[in-house]
């Protein structure tokens, strides 16, 4: 992993489809080696079935998908073509189709668990294996496009909160070659031992959590890569990918550096003002005049600390200009993570009416702490950045009016419901965004849901992926939710306060200063 102390400058995995592959692509290829580009994992097998069912503009997944099918002699690729793919696109009033849901089942199919006695077994979970196929195949793709033609490094972002796909589609971006998987919202130890296994076409697993368990009792989710079409895609070696957690305290760092099982190969040191989800503060919650969670010194991080570990690390959270890079260098740190200056090139996957929306703000001279606030409307119960855009679920209007649906649950919580008359009970999942009536019927409790959004749906509407006909309306199509950093310093001085476009080429030269060639 030496390449990694070479890395200056990680652009951040974020939200759905904003770090897509060709703003991945794009960072990867401005300085190869120096920077490195990443595309964001989450939500990747529903962004792809909508992008095809729009008609694949390019045609870019299509070729993805022949090169996944040809690579390793299956008809993955052609059967979610054939499923999806809609030529010319689908009319604009038309719904999306939906692809396979996420929802774990028991490997052995049972649906009622009696509440253990004696020695307790852990219970196999699994997923379909269509959806497995999917996630595997729309991994492979988006880090696949993201890696043509250049030597650049690629990584692939997750969120540990969306357990479900993280090990089908970890193992679709190593059969692409991505250079590195970044992890956060949440502590990811068993992973870095999980990306080594599956690097070999090993089984790996996962621990899940299961809300209202027996005292003992555990619930593991498995995913053995020969089992898939046949142990086909098992047949070549794999390079093992550099791992790295993103956390915001040294206390994480140092339980992860001395992991019992694997140790990550770096961290991504993460302030709270970064754009997407922050770790909650350290101790009893606060709140400002605004709601917002007030964070103390106790919640900055101990770099001195840090560094003793002795393994790579970067900063993130305020980072994106060459001031924050020397301070980060001087601080020890290999790097720094940026974000927000890249969500608003015009490479990312952002909607360019939210760019429009956003870059009018700043030309009326909005502050930063005007434009993005620190929320807890997010299902995980984490800290959330939310952009204050009319139209948006940032608006209270548009919040109240719309209609609560879970139809994607990628942020479901897992759970067991109360032991019937027989003794057993049946694994649920629920989401405090979700209707209410369904949230309560699970063990939910009315306060848990107060002011929580759906991000799955908020977030794909911020890349024009929004579904159509679930709330009032004509079109009735699904508002969106944007989220930045705290920090917009880069952008402002790339968009000339919001008068003028900027590409990802000109983020990195901002950042990393202009490339010297030697006579």
């Amino acid at each position: 992993m030496d390449f990694l102390k070479k890395i200056k400058l990680i652009q951040g995995g974020m939200g759905v489809y904003v770090s897509n592959w060709t703003l991945a692509r794009a960072v990867a290829t401005a300085r190869p080696g120096v920077t490195a580009g990443t595309v964001s994992g989450t939500a990747l097998d529903v962004v792809h079935v909508r992008l095809l069912q729009l008609g694949d503009p390019g045609g870019h997944l299509r070729q993805a998908l022949a090169a996944f099918d040809a690579r390793f002699g299956v008809e993955i690729g052609r059967k979610i073509l054939e499923r999806y793919l809609i030529e010319g696109g689908k009319q604009p009033s038309d719904r999306f189709k939906y692809g396979p849901v996420q929802n774990a089942r028991a490997e052995d199919g049972r649906k009622a668990f009696p509440v253990p006695s004696g020695q307790i077994e852990p219970v196999t979970l699994t997923l379909d294996e269509e959806l497995i196929e999917l996630l595997i195949a729309t991994a492979f793709a988006e880090v696949w496009l993201a890696k043509q033609g250049h030597n650049g490094k690629v990584f692939i972002n997750f969120l540990k909160k969306v357990e479900l796909p993280l090990l089908y589609a970890m193992y679709g971006a190593m059969l692409a070659g991505v250079d590195g998987i970044i992890v956060g919202a949440g502590n990811p130890e068993g992973l870095p031992a999980a990306c080594t296994r599956l690097s070999q076409h090993a089984p790996a697993s996962l621990d899940l959590p299961v809300l209202y368990r027996e005292s003992g009792e555990s619930f593991v989710l498995t995913f053995d890569p020969r089992r898939v079409a046949g142990g086909k895609l098992a047949q070549d070696k794999l390079s093992r990918p550099a791992f790295l957690a993103i956390v915001s305290l040294e206390n994480l760092v140092g339980a992860l550096a001395h992991s019992p099982s694997q140790a990550p190969d770096g961290f991504i040191i993460e302030h709270h003002t970064a754009g997407g989800h922050n770790a909650a503060p350290q101790g009893p919650l606060k709140k400002d005049e605004l709601g917002q969670p007030v964070y103390g010194e106790q919640d900055e991080p101990d770099l001195a600390a840090i560094r003793q570990e002795g393994l790579p690390f970067w900063l993130a959270g305020g980072y994106g200009s060459q001031e924050g890079l020397r301070r980060a260098l001087g601080a020890g740190a290999c790097g720094v993570q940026v974000g927000t200056v890249f969500a608003l090139a015009e490479d990312s996957g952002l909607n360019p009416v939210y760019r429009s929306a956003i870059f009018k703000e700043l030309r009326r001279g909005k502050s930063d702490a005007e434009l993005v606030q620190t929320s807890l409307v997010s299902p995980t119960g984490f800290p959330f950045k939310v952009v204050q855009l009319a139209g948006t679920l940032a608006d209270e209007m548009v919040y109240t009016d719309r209609r609560r649906i879970c139809d994607l649950g990628f942020l479901r919580q897992r759970g067991l419901s109360k032991a019937g008359s027989d003794g057993s009970r049946h694994l649920f999942q629920r989401c405090p965004a979700a209707p209410l009536e369904d949230f309560i019927g699970k063990r939910g409790l009315p306060p848990n849901a107060e002011g929580k959004v759906c991000l799955c749906n908020g977030l794909l509407a911020g890349v024009g992926l929004g579904q159509v006909g679930t709330q009032p309306g004509e079109l009735g199509e699904e508002p969106a939710i944007v989220t930045l950093g705290n920090n917009l310093e880069g952008a402002r001085r790339l968009s000339r306060q919001g008068q003028a476009a900027y590409w990802a080429k000109h983020a990195v030269e901002d950042i990393l200063g202009a490339e010297t060639t030697t006579p």
